[in-house]
C-alpha cells in the first residue's frame, strides 16, 4: 500500500519538477512561440507557456495521475477492509456475519446506495459550508473530523453487525470524543493539495482503523449531563445530510409512481381499444 501511495504521490512531484521544467528548456531553445518586437530582447510569450503548460497538464492527469488514482482508490479499499477485519479479529474474535438470503441481499444494497448517498450529500455540505464568511472554514474543518472518526469506526461498527442507523445513533452521542479523535487526522489533510491530501489519506487510514478497533467511546456518566447548554448530550451531525437524502429518495418514489401510473393508464387504453 505504502508502494502504492508513494508512486501516487512522486507521479506529482515528477510532472512539476521534471516535465514541466524540461518543457520550458526546450520552448526556450526552440524559441517556440517567441516575441520578438522593435527593442525587444527576445523572450517566449507567456500565453504560449501557459497554455502549453495546461495542454500538458491535462494529458498528464487524464492518463497517467487519474487512473492511478482510480487504481490506488479500490486497492486502497480491498486493502482497508482486510486490515480492518485482521484487527477486529485481533481485538474481538470473528466479526457477524449473517446468512445471506436473497432478502437480506436486498435490503444490503438498498443500504449501501441509501448509506452513499448519505455520505455524498455529506460531503457537499461540508464543501459548501466552507465559502460562508468568517465562520464557514470552522464548521467545514469540524465535518471533515467528524467524517473522518466515522469512516474509520464503521469497518469496527459493521463487523459488530451494526444497522446504518445504529451506527448513526452510537456517533451522534459521542459526537465530541469523535471530534476530537479525527482532528489530528483533518489537521493533516484539511489544508493541502486535493491530490497531496488523498495521498496523506491513504497513507494514514490504516493507521486510524488500527486505532478505532482499539478505542472505546465512553457514554456521559452523569444523566444531567443530557440537558447541559454548553455540551449537548446528542448532536445531531447527519441532519442535514438525511433531509438531504429524503428529498432525492422522496423525488425518486414520485418519478417512479408517475411512470407506473402512465405505463398502467397506457395498458388500460389499449385494453380498452381493442
Amino acid at each position: 500500500m505504502e508502494k502504492n501511495n508513494l508512486l501516487f504521490k512522486w507521479s506529482i512531484f515528477f510532472f512539476n519538477h521534471v516535465t514541466l521544467p524540461i518543457l520550458h528548456f526546450f520552448l526556450r531553445k526552440t524559441n517556440f512561440g517567441s516575441i520578438h518586437e522593435e527593442g525587444d530582447t527576445g523572450g517566449y510569450s507567456p500565453f504560449i507557456t501557459n497554455f502549453l503548460d495546461t495542454i500538458v497538464a491535462l494529458t498528464y492527469q487524464l492518463f497517467w495521475v487519474y487512473p492511478i488514482f482510480l487504481l490506488s482508490f479500490v486497492l486502497n479499499a480491498i486493502w482497508y477492509q482486510e486490515i480492518a477485519d485482521r484487527a477486529y479479529r485481533l481485538q474481538y474474535g470473528q466479526p457477524i456475519n449473517s446468512k445471506l438470503t436473497y432478502n437480506r441481499l436486498i435490503r444490503v444494497i438498498a443500504g449501501e446506495i441509501y448509506r452513499a448517498i448519505l455520505f455524498m450529500n455529506y460531503l457537499v455540505v461540508a464543501t459548501i459550508v466552507y465559502i460562508v464568511p468568517i465562520f464557514g472554514p470552522l464548521i467545514s474543518f469540524m465535518y471533515f473530523c467528524w467524517i473522518y472518526a466515522y469512516y474509520s469506526f464503521e469497518y469496527k461498527w459493521i463487523n459488530k453487525g451494526w444497522t446504518l442507523e445504529q451506527r448513526i445513533e452510537y456517533f451522534e452521542e459521542r459526537w465530541s470524543y469523535f471530534a476530537g479523535f479525527g482532528f489530528t487526522f483533518t489537521a493533516i489533510t484539511f489544508f493541502v493539495d486535493q491530490f497531496l491530501s488523498a495521498g496523506v489519506f491513504a497513507l494514514l487510514f490504516p493507521l486510524y482503523i488500527i486505532m478505532a478497533n482499539n478505542a472505546l467511546p465512553m457514554p456521559r456518566q452523569n444523566e444531567s449531563a443530557r440537558f447541559s447548554t454548553f455540551m449537548p448530550y446528542k448532536l445531531r451531525v447527519f441532519w442535514v445530510a438525511k433531509k438531504m437524502n429524503d428529498k432525492i429518495i422522496n423525488s425518486f418514489k414520485k418519478r417512479a409512481n408517475s411512470g407506473n401510473k402512465s405505463t398502467r393508464t397506457r395498458i388500460k387504453n389499449e385494453v380498452t381499444s381493442k
